[in-house]
């Protein structure tokens, strides 16, 4: 199926969600605008669309559950962190070894990385393929690698 003729269907669903309305008329609508307009922009999209990248979907929505968990225990963490003062924190910066190769699923892993409070990206050395993390409580380094390793082990499988 051309790629454009699968951006045209998007295009209907989006306008059906504007409409609020799952009807015959406003299917119509939705394909009156959308196939003209990804018709005229379908150079931005060469290629057909492979149904084949559906199956990743399922990983998709397992990293996403993963991340959203571990984006909700690191907040807690750094809430308690900053509402008791007394408790001890250090810092340490460490290595992690990539066995990802794909430069999205890289970008991806670092961002998720970034995103999750208490932990940032430094740096990404592309000879090693490692990426330089700080994390905010040091004594859990190994707890913090096996969390990354577990985003990486997902990414894997999207990304391959």
């Amino acid at each position: 199926m051309k790629r454009y003729l699968m951006h045209a269907l998007m295009l209907t669903m989006f306008w059906m969600f504007i409409v609020g309305s799952i009807s015959f008329p406003s299917i119509i609508q939705g394909l009156a605008l959308g196939i003209p307009i990804s018709y005229v922009f379908r150079n931005l999209f060469p290629g057909t669309f492979d149904v084949s990248g559906l199956k990743k979907a399922p990983y998709l929505f397992k990293y996403s559950a993963v991340f959203v968990k571990a984006l909700v225990i690191s907040n807690l963490e750094v809430a308690y962190r900053i509402l008791s003062p007394s408790t001890e924190i250090k810092p340490q910066i460490m290595d992690y070894t990539l066995s990802l190769d794909h430069p999205t699923a890289i970008a991806i892993l670092a961002d998720s990385i970034t995103l999750t409070p208490g932990t940032l990206v430094l740096d990404y050395v592309e000879d090693d393929t490692k990426l330089v993390v700080h994390c905010l409580n040091g004594e859990s380094t190994e707890e913090n690698r096996e969390d990354i390793r577990s985003w990486e082990n997902i990414l894997m499988k999207v990304f391959n």
